[in-house]
């Protein structure tokens, strides 16, 4: 289970996960796509070994995380999505980040299974409500919410989102970026980020509980993720 000690370490390893990848360039030879099958294949191995040797996950190197986005460097999507089912299987508690879901909903999308697409869409935008609007090229600003987990805010969407389109397609990023600019995904949208206004401004008690309860019921009708409410 990732705790709140781990995500300024997965923010860190995000932006140097994607800083260092071969994805701006598109074309690469036999030989570079072996290397990262091979790379992919160690790191798997390595997890399977723990989960043997420990009867658990630790990952503290936070291989789990690198793995998605190996594949999409040699645009195996289909590769991807069977890693993916295979993480929500052995990580049930962990969300991720916004990066890593904007990811999984491409690969939902480039394996035409739409409706898991948009409800890892819905996920992406709750993980950081900015992120998307930049992929989209539309303006945004910071707002005055809740945001505790430091990926949440508008400098992280800063940093990663002209990343984030390097490694998608173009298809993907001009259909994300329509879903993201319909009406009722908006509502949607808004709805939360009202929400996570009020969690912010309220105070400790039962009334602030009751608001996390429901922002985690109304992301669970959206995204289908079990979310443990407090």
């Amino acid at each position: 289970m990732i705790t709140l000690a781990h995500f300024s370490w997965i923010n860190y390893l995000a932006n140097i996960l994607i800083k260092n990848s071969d994805i701006d360039n598109p074309v690469m030879t036999e030989k570079q796509i072996e290397k990262i099958k091979k790379k992919i294949k160690f790191y798997r191995a390595r997890l399977a070994a723990e989960k043997r040797m420990f009867g658990d996950y630790d990952d503290s190197a936070g291989l789990r995380y690198i793995i998605p986005e190996l594949y999409f460097q040699i645009r195996d999507y289909k590769g991807a999505l069977v890693y993916f089912r295979w993480f929500s299987k052995a990580f049930p508690d962990d969300t991720g980040f916004p990066v890593f879901n904007l990811l999984w909903s491409a690969a939902f999308f480039e394996n035409n299974k739409i409706p898991q697409a948009i409800n890892k869409a819905y996920e992406t935008a709750f993980s950081n409500t900015y992120l998307l609007d930049l992929i989209a090229g539309r303006d945004t600003f910071q707002l005055d919410k809740s945001e505790m987990i430091g990926y949440e805010n508008l400098e992280y969407a800063r940093q990663v989102y002209k990343d984030c389109i390097n490694f998608i397609t173009l298809e993907f990023q001009i259909w994300i970026s329509n879903l993201s600019g319909f009406d009722d995904f908006k509502a949607n949208l808004n709805k939360f980020i009202s929400i996570q206004k009020l969690i912010k401004d309220g105070p400790v008690g039962p009334m602030r509980t009751g608001l996390i309860q429901e922002s985690n019921k109304f992301e669970r009708q959206l995204t289908g993720r079990v979310i443990n409410l407090p």
